[in-house]
Formats: C-alpha cells, sequence, structure tokens
C-alpha cells in the first residue's frame, strides 16, 4: 500500500501501476486456501481509509481481483510468463475501468490515467512483482495448510 502511496506522489500520475492489486492477486493465486475474501475486504477498506475514497470503493474492486483470481489460480500456475502477463492485462484493465466508473459517481473531479495504460503498466510489472513474493514465500516457507 505504501508502494502505491509513494509512486503516486513520485510520478504525479494517479494508480500508474496498481501494486495493491498486483500484490493480493499473487497471494490468492499461491495460496488460495489462505487468502481469501476476508483479506481481500480487509485490504480494500484500508486503501479506502488510505485514499480517503469512499468506502467500500476500493473494497470492492479487490473483492472482484480475489474473485477472478480463486477462479483461474490452478489454470494460472500452469501458464507460461506471457500468458500470465496476458491475464494479468486484463485484470488489471477491468479492476482500472471499475475504478474509473466508481469515481464518475463522486462529486469531486479526479485526475484519471488511462485505463489500458494503466493495466499494460501493471502487466509488464507482474513477472518481477511474482518473483520477489515468490522468493518470499519460499524463503520464509509459506505453503498450504
Amino acid at each position: 500500500m505504501l508502494l502505491s502511496i509513494w509512486t503516486t506522489e513520485v510520478s504525479g500520475l494517479p494508480l500508474l501501476i496498481d501494486w495493491v492489486a498486483l500484490v493480493l492477486f499473487y497471494w490468492v493465486v499461491a495460496l488460495p486456501a489462505r487468502v481469501g475474501l476476508t483479506y481481500a475486504l480487509l485490504t480494500g477498506f484500508t486503501v479506502d481509509v488510505l485514499s480517503a475514497s469512499p468506502l467500500g470503493h476500493y473494497a470492492l474492486i479487490m473483492t472482484l481481483v480475489c474473485l477472478f483470481g480463486q477462479l483461474i489460480c490452478l489454470r494460472f500456475r500452469k501458464m507460461d510468463v506471457l500468458s500470465q502477463i496476458a491475464l494479468v492485462f486484463m485484470l488489471a484493465g477491468v479492476a482500472r475501468f471499475i475504478d474509473v466508473w466508481l469515481a464518475s459517481f463522486e462529486t469531486q473531479a479526479v485526475a484519471v490515467t488511462p485505463p489500458l495504460l494503466t493495466a499494460l503498466c501493471s502487466a509488464l510489472v507482474w513477472p518481477v512483482v511474482m518473483q520477489i513474493l515468490r522468493y518470499f514465500r519460499r524463503y520464509h516457507g509459506l505453503t498450504e495448510w
């Protein structure tokens, strides 16, 4: 979450890479029995509070990311990296489109990066995020139940 806030402040572009959704998606795919909808809701509500958005805005998005991850977790593990990048592009694009759609209901104007640019940047960063979190998971011995 701090990485999302930091990169937003440094780049000046709001949400160029959706770090929270990428990390949540990795943990849902890697450990589906441990990480589920409760983590998604808590993460979403925390991002709502940190970003001062209406309560439930990011919680809905993170819940949809978690549901998609749980639906495809077994198939996703068997895919090669290019197929994974394509699915992450689709997931990040849908999440960003929902984010923009929900933000359109708010009364204040928000600076919006193009959703496809956000999806593309998130998809291109996916292999690095996956390798870092995989190393962390294996180093600490986090496995299924």
